[in-house]
């Protein structure tokens, strides 16, 4: 196997504490060595200055679409976005079809990944059978095919007693239930975050609350079964709020995360009936926004993801109400946390590093997002300085393109990635190595 020394690049490596001038090198697919001049011989030299190196990119909610819906995205596709974010391992959600809920899916993501060979996938399988919410998956059965976690995502559990049981076997299997927070009777059809957006579109609007008590509801049941539970792409002040205080009260089995769309963009993208910004948790007005800020500051919030969510170009040339949900989010997400939350001095650069990275990586206990000797040699390399603008239809690798940040102006982009000691994107370009 090639080995790879990176030269001169400024290392962030959150897990060990490193923020300065370092050198990386890479043998037999792991870190080797981590120090300053290195002077080692390796068979590729690469010269990072100027440039960002931080361990490959982890993020927890990607919708791959295949088995099913390979016109939406196949798992090739999504691999190919995500290594143009720099994001070398994703946790795949279970809404294929067929659903992820037996052991001969989960088995065919992973051969799949494996076939196509550009990041790490971790297939989650279904909390309940078809996703319907009324009979429990075989829970072990799916761990034991290779799911990292299991969510019903997508759709939220309401039937409590089903849930509290899902949590006994999880807590019984040491499985991670991740879960989609949402009350469907207070749903009620609503399209948007209801507020002062939605009346003035005058379309049926989603109140935080339908999101505040499905959070309260998993928190208490998780804890009353012992169980680890994981809060998928949280947008409210009052599930941020339920959070911190379960922390507060030192329950270390709850983790958290926010979409990056959620603390950057209100639901005034939803003007004009942009579709692109009808998505479930919807954008929140900028009282939420500030509310998720601060969790994100004080640590409430544990990761970022996109919750990419890829879709047909005729899924979204809809009416608004009638359009799908979601954006897709592969592609952006390093530098949506770049531009709206590190430039303007709300967090460190190696504090938003660390949620898409080793925090991740800890929540799905995989020993990722390091940088450490011995570690799997699955590094990003960024510009941070790049400014560009975003063109889903003519510069993205997902088949979606729908993206809610279409048409802005970012900064920061993955210039190279490697995965498994083997550079596999640079420059624009997917290097099958």
């Amino acid at each position: 196997m090639t080995s790879i020394l990176i030269k001169n690049g400024h290392v962030v490596d959150p897990a060990n504490h490193v923020d300065g001038i370092q050198d990386i090198l890479v043998e037999n697919g792991k870190i080797a060595k981590v120090g300053t001049s290195l002077t080692t011989q390796a068979d590729e030299v690469i010269d990072a200055t100027g440039l960002t190196v931080t361990p490959g990119l982890i993020d927890l909610q990607v919708h791959m679409r295949e088995p099913g819906r390979e016109d939406r995205e196949t798992i090739e596709t999504a691999s190919k976005a995500a290594l143009a974010g720099g994001i070398t391992a994703v946790v795949s959600m279970p809404n294929t079809s067929p659903v992820a809920d037996n052991q001969a899916v989960i088995e065919f993501i992973l051969k799949r990944a494996h076939d196509v060979g550009l990041i790490t996938v971790y297939p989650s399988g279904a909390i309940s059978k078809g996703q319907k919410g009324h009979v429990l998956t075989e829970i072990n059965e799916v761990k034991n095919a290779g799911a990292i976690a299991i969510t019903d995502d997508g759709v939220d559990v309401q039937d409590e007693n089903l849930l509290r049981r899902a949590f006994q076997y999880a807590k019984t299997c040491d499985i991670l239930v991740m879960s989609h927070c949402e009350v469907e009777k207070l749903t009620n059809g609503g399209v948007m975050h209801e507020g002062w957006v939605s009346t003035q579109l005058g379309l049926p609007g989603v109140p935080a609350e339908v999101e505040d008590l499905a959070v309260h509801k998993n928190i208490m049941l998780a804890n009353m079964c012992g169980a680890r539970l994981h809060l998928l792409h949280n947008s409210t002040k009052g599930a941020t709020e339920a959070i911190r205080e379960a922390k507060r009260k030192g329950h270390t089995n709850i983790t958290a995360e926010v979409s990056v769309q959620h603390f950057a963009l209100t639901d005034e993208e939803c003007f004009h009936y942009n579709t692109n910004a009808k998505m479930y948790p919807p954008l929140r007005s900028q009282a939420h926004i500030e509310a998720i800020i601060e969790g994100i500051k004080d640590d409430t919030y544990d990761a970022f993801t996109t919750d990419h969510a890829p879709h047909i170009e005729p899924d979204k040339l809809e009416t608004f109400q009638n359009a799908a949900f979601g954006s897709t989010g592969l592609e952006t997400s390093f530098a949506v946390m770049n531009t709206y939350l590190v430039k303007p001095g709300h967090i460190s650069f190696s504090k938003g590093i660390s949620k898409m990275t080793v925090e991740p990586a800890r929540i799905l206990r995989v020993n990722k997002g390091t940088l450490s000797v011995g570690a799997d040699a699955d590094i990003a390399i960024f510009d941070t300085r790049q400014e560009w603008i975003v063109d889903a239809y003519k510069n993205s690798f997902s088949k979606g393109k729908n993206c809610i940040f279409d048409g802005k102006k970012l900064t920061g982009k993955a210039v190279m990635v490697i995965r498994g000691g083997r550079l596999k994107y640079q420059n624009g370009e997917i290097l099958h190595t």
